[in-house]
């Protein structure tokens, strides 16, 4: 057993990422407790299953992108949990640029892709 064991909530709007995303935390020993495509519907999520953990795509549909979404989960529900926002490396310009209060938000980019879950 992984002795540092997450529950995961996972919220992305990519199909072939999640599942990429959810196999490796899975193959690190993690679990991911929920799966969303929409902001509205990971926050309301979080407030049910208090994951260890929050990992979401940059843009996500609905009225809460990730950026929105992250700030929500903190100011709202999750403020101890740690948010990791991935994003396309095309997108990383304009999320950076968001008004994002820099207390609240340790940041660090880098560019990379995932390899194919499938590979």
């Amino acid at each position: 057993m992984n002795p540092f064991f997450l529950r995961v909530l996972l919220a992305a709007d990519s199909a072939p990422d999640t599942t990429a995303v959810e196999y490796y935390l899975h193959d690190a020993g993690h679990e991911v407790v929920r799966v969303e495509a929409h902001g509205d519907t990971a926050l309301k999520a979080a407030r049910l299953v208090h994951p260890d953990l929050v990992v979401l795509s940059g843009s996500l549909p609905g009225s809460l992108d990730g950026v929105a979404l992250a700030a929500a989960l903190q100011q709202q529900v999750l403020a101890p949990t740690p948010v990791i926002i991935v994003t396309d490396p095309a997108e990383l310009p304009a999320l950076l640029a968001r008004q994002i209060p820099s207390a609240a938000w340790p940041c660090h980019s880098e560019a990379s892709t995932l390899p194919d879950a499938a590979a």
